[in-house]
């Protein structure tokens, strides 16, 4: 495993990140899509708690078998969703466009954040290299 040596916790750090912040904006893009579907309940990656998780060197979920999942996790069992409270009587659902695309902005600019860690940490590598045989 010449990745973890070579680059060490940080790489597998932000590229479980990079994983998560892609995963999140795909939940919130469907919530966008569902925004006129009534009954649709919106949906969220829980981003902090899964990468704590991550973190202490546990998954967040562990299925030991199909009957176990619950409706509010990811088809592969992998990351949990968070649904949230069905529409209120009388309303369609409970998206709001402005929320959710908030919510967008928010998740882009925080996976931009993730890969420009990952860009600093290949410079700094790159640098090591180069410069590491010019003494």
């Amino acid at each position: 495993m010449i990745g973890v040596k070579l680059f060490g916790k940080t790489w597998q750090v932000v590229s479980e990140a990079l994983k998560l912040r892609l995963t999140r904006h795909e939940v919130i893009s469907a919530n966008i899509a569902n925004v006129d579907t009534p009954g649709y309940r919106r949906k969220d990656v829980p981003f902090e708690k899964v990468m704590a998780a991550y973190l202490k060197g546990s998954p967040p979920l562990k299925v030991t078998n199909p009957r176990h999942i619950k409706p509010g996790l990811a088809p592969d069992g992998g990351v949990p969703l968070i649904e949230e409270e069905p529409p209120v009587e009388g309303t369609p659902n409970n998206v709001s466009l402005e929320q959710e695309m908030a919510k967008l902005s928010e998740n882009n600019l925080m996976y931009q954040a993730t890969v420009q860690a990952l860009m600093k940490e290949i410079e700094l590598l790159r640098e090591a290299i180069t410069e590491g045989g010019k003494r």
